[in-house]
């Protein structure tokens, strides 16, 4: 789609997205549908070749703050959880700007996603979706929804955005043979303890700024109150009126 690799990020996109992400990706319960994406190091992982495993998979970008924000978390989930693959899709970036622009090239997206790797403690396989974000879109394109599968890789819970917690009791579930009836939930990610508004300058001063333009007055608040200097700075360098 044209709008995919979008230039800048707005508050406006934020509902649609979540309702398109309810809408257009496979439903608890039902079969995820099958990919095969390639890893940074060139390898193709498909689906279907973790049949009999459980699989989670989480969709994020270097320039989101809530999926890095929850990396330690979900690096821990998949530590005690050896039996269950965790895989990251990489896709568009959520908060592009001069720093880290919208991907318009496979090479550019690939870079991104080795910069995340370097600057993250993130040892899930990381796996990169084409330019147009193909799988994706056939998920539901949200900035951080993750899908658990059971090993039939029928979706057993669905998280418009990422929540460890629910993540680990699902797999704790399927180890011990529970009873487990497939849900999802659009709730917010809690917080994680993240200076407001520090990771938007990945991308650059004006993700931040076009962030804070179409953010509703409390977010704006919040991020005038950051405890992040970089960011009270960029934001006083605005007209007082903005």
């Amino acid at each position: 789609m044209s709008d995919y690799n979008y230039s800048a990020f707005s508050f406006a996109m934020d509902g649609v997205g979540v309702d398109r992400w309810l809408n257009e990706g496979p439903q608890a319960g039902e079969k995820a549908p099958p990919f095969s994406l390639p890893t940074l190091g060139g390898d193709v992982i498909e689906l279907e070749d973790l049949t009999g495993r459980p699989v989670v998979l989480e969709f994020g970008s270097y320039t989101c703050p809530i999926f890095c924000g929850h990396i330690p978390a979900m690096e821990n989930v998949a530590r005690r959880h050896p039996e269950a693959a965790f895989l990251v899709i990489y896709t568009r970036e959520a908060h592009p700007g001069e720093i880290t622009p919208e991907h318009r090239s496979v090479e550019a997206k690939q870079a991104a996603a080795r910069r995340l790797i370097d600057e993250e403690p993130l040892s899930r396989t990381v796996l990169i979706d084409n330019l147009d974000g193909d799988v994706h879109h056939l998920y539901g394109p949200a900035w951080d929804s993750v899908y658990v599968l059971d090993s039939a890789h029928e979706v057993v819970l669905r998280q418009a955005w990422t929540h460890p917690d629910e993540v680990e009791s699902v797999l704790v579930a399927l180890a011990s043979g529970a009873a487990f009836t497939p849900r999802q939930t659009t709730n917010m990610a809690p917080t994680s303890g993240a200076p407001m508004g520090h990771r938007l300058l990945r991308g650059g001063k004006q993700a931040l700024l076009d962030f804070y333009d179409t953010a509703p007055p409390p977010v704006k608040d919040r991020l005038r109150q950051s405890p992040s200097s970089e960011v009270r700075e960029v934001l006083a360098s605005l007209d007082p009126g903005s």
